[in-house]
């Protein structure tokens, strides 16, 4: 499907839209509440990626455009929050770190297959699970920004959890990735 302008990829486009929502209310001080509101639009966002993908199977809304923005919306999210929550939250760093490093592996993996022909593909279950522990993890965070009395080790055990996840969803997707560069060469050398 070439279609642009469907409800997955606007729920896609207002969640790149929520992002400098999240920061601003997440280090505005001077707003009672703050960390509420932020927690507010980290469960907007979290919302709104499950029924763009629910809509997308479910009325056959799924595009090229929409297999780049979701996944691009997810990241670029997900990029804010652990940068937020890392700022107040030091120990996180090392989680902050590899959520980099991932990501610029898979972009640079995608942008070689797209320049060998090979179209963006979907989302795997691994990828998609690496973004609910990371989406649960900063949104525990940020709970314990507003009730100081939930242990930290809470947080620093589902931090683990979403470390061990992305390098899962990290390795999964370099095989992924090298299966169809092989297939397309091969594809490439029987012509």
């Amino acid at each position: 499907m070439n279609r642009i302008v469907t409800i997955p990829n606007l729920l896609s486009l207002f969640r790149i839209l929520l992002i400098p929502v999240f920061v601003v209310l997440y280090f505005f001080d001077d707003l009672t509440g703050h960390f509420w509101y932020a927690f507010g639009i980290l469960a907007l966002s979290g919302l709104t990626d499950v029924l763009d993908g629910i809509i997308a199977r479910k009325f056959n809304m799924v595009s090229d455009l929409g297999k780049v923005l979701d996944p691009a919306a997810d990241k670029l999210t997900q990029a804010a929050m652990v940068v937020c929550i890392c700022v107040h939250h030091t120990y996180l760093i090392p989680m902050m770190v590899l959520f980099f490093a991932k990501e610029f592996c898979m972009v640079t993996g995608a942008m070689v297959l797209a320049q060998s022909g090979v179209r963006p593909v979907s989302a795997r279950w691994w990828g998609k699970l690496s973004t609910v522990i990371i989406y649960i993890t900063v949104a525990l965070v940020v709970l314990t920004d507003i009730y100081p009395a939930i242990p930290e080790a809470i947080a620093m055990v589902l931090a683990l959890l979403a470390v061990v996840s992305m390098l899962f969803s990290l390795i999964n997707y370099v095989k992924m990735f090298l299966q169809l560069g092989r297939e397309k060469r091969e594809e490439k050398d029987g012509k």
